[in-house]
C-alpha cells in the first residue's frame, strides 16, 4: 500500500477574535498520495483556503491550531521549528495562490524571484540557476523566456504572472503543490490556458497537487479525488466520478445542480437558499441544517458520524445514518 506524502488527522483551527475564540475547521482528515491530484471544493467561507495554510504554517497571527497532525512523510509539521519550515516551504511543499501580482514582488525581476528559491534550496551556481530558471518558464508556456527573465511583474500580463508564479512553484521540484484557486483572477481564455498547463504538469510531472476551487468544471478535469467542504468540516468525499455521478449530500447536490450546462440554456440556474454561517453563526449540529430541505430534528442537535456510502466514497450526513437513502 502507497505511503501519503500528506496526511492531516483530526485537525481543529480557530481564531481568537476581541470577544472569544472560534473554532474555523473542525475534525479535518484527508491525505494526500503520489502523483494523485485531491480537490477540495465548496464555497467561500467554507475553509478551503485556510486547510492550505493551516498545511504550510502560514495560518494569519490570530489563528491557531488546537488539535490534530498534519504528518508530511511521518513528520508532524505542527511539531517543527521556524527554521525547519522555512527549508521545507518551497522545497518539498509550495504554493501558487490565487492572485498573482499580490504572490509576486513588484520590485524584483520575475526570472530573480524564480531563481531565489533554488539560491535557497540549492547549492547551485549562479549560471546554473538562470538556466533552469529558463527552462521552468519555457515549461508553463512563457516562449519569450530568456527576454522576459528580466522584466517586471507589472510589465508582464495576468496569464504570464501566473505562470510566472506556477514556475516558482515548481522550480525546487517539490513533492506537493498547493493551488489555491489559481485561475479565478483570469479571464476566461487564459484560465483555459492555466488548466491546460495544470493538465500537463500532472501527466508529465507526477507531481502530488492539492487544486482548491469553487468551480466543479475545473474540479471534474483535474482532480482524481474531491473533498467537499461546508462551514469548516468535510461533509463529503470521494473519487470525482463517485462525487459527481452520485453525490449523496444534500450541499454536494446542490452545488452540482449549480453547475451552468449548454443543456440548462434559457433556464434558471439553481441556487442554494441561505449563506454559509460566519464563524459566530456556526452552532452545534450539522452547519447545513439551516439550509437543508431535507434536514431531520436530528440534524440541529448532532452532527454526523462519516458513513461509507461504496469504494473510497463517504458522507457525514443524518439522512444515511438513520438508512433514508431515497432521492433527495
Amino acid at each position: 500500500m502507497q505511503t501519503p506524502i500528506l496526511s492531516i488527522e483530526n485537525m481543529d483551527v480557530s481564531f481568537q477574535l476581541s470577544d472569544g475564540k472560534y473554532k474555523a475547521l473542525e475534525d479535518i482528515s484527508f491525505s494526500v498520495f503520489p502523483d494523485e491530484v485531491v480537490g477540495i471544493v465548496g464555497e467561500s467561507g467554507c475553509g478551503k483556503s485556510l486547510t492550505s495554510q493551516a498545511i504550510l504554517g502560514i495560518l494569519p497571527k490570530n489563528a491557531q491550531v488546537d488539535h490534530g497532525e498534519i504528518a508530511y512523510k511521518n513528520n508532524n509539521l505542527l511539531e517543527m521549528k521556524e527554521n525547519d519550515w522555512q527549508e521545507i516551504r518551497g522545497s518539498a511543499l509550495s504554493m501558487i495562490f490565487q492572485e498573482p501580482m499580490t504572490a509576486l514582488n513588484p520590485l524584483l525581476t520575475v526570472g530573480k524571484q524564480i531563481s531565489e528559491v533554488l539560491k535557497k534550496h540549492t547549492n547551485l551556481s549562479k549560471k546554473t540557476r538562470k538556466q533552469k530558471t529558463i527552462s521552468m518558464m519555457k515549461e508553463v508556456g512563457l516562449s519569450r523566456a530568456e527576454e522576459l527573465y528580466n522584466s517586471y511583474p507589472h510589465q508582464l500580463s495576468g496569464g504570464m504572472q501566473q505562470r510566472i508564479v506556477i514556475a516558482i512553484a515548481l522550480i525546487a521540484e517539490p513533492d506537493l503543490i498547493i493551488a489555491d484557486e489559481p485561475t479565478t483572477a483570469l479571464d476566461v481564455t487564459i484560465q483555459a490556458q492555466i488548466l491546460e498547463l495544470f493538465r500537463k504538469l500532472k501527466q508529465y510531472r507526477k507531481t502530488s497537487i492539492i487544486f482548491i476551487s469553487h468551480d466543479w468544471g475545473v474540479i471534474r478535469h483535474i482532480c482524481d479525488r474531491v473533498l467537499v467542504m461546508y462551514a469548516g468540516r468535510i461533509v463529503e468525499q470521494g473519487s470525482v466520478t463517485e462525487i459527481i455521478s452520485n453525490p449523496k449530500h444534500p450541499y454536494t447536490k446542490g452545488l452540482i445542480q449549480s453547475i451552468p450546462d449548454h443543456q440548462k440554456k434559457g433556464e434558471e440556474l439553481y441556487t442554494i437558499a441561505g449563506k454559509v454561517p460566519s464563524l459566530k453563526e456556526r452552532k452545534g449540529g450539522c452547519p447545513f441544517a439551516d439550509r437543508c430541505s431535507s434536514r431531520l430534528d436530528i440534524c440541529k442537535q448532532q452532527f454526523p458520524e462519516s458513513v461509507v456510502m461504496e469504494g473510497t466514497h463517504t458522507v457525514k450526513c443524518h439522512l444515511y445514518l438513520k438508512g433514508a437513502v431515497e432521492t433527495l
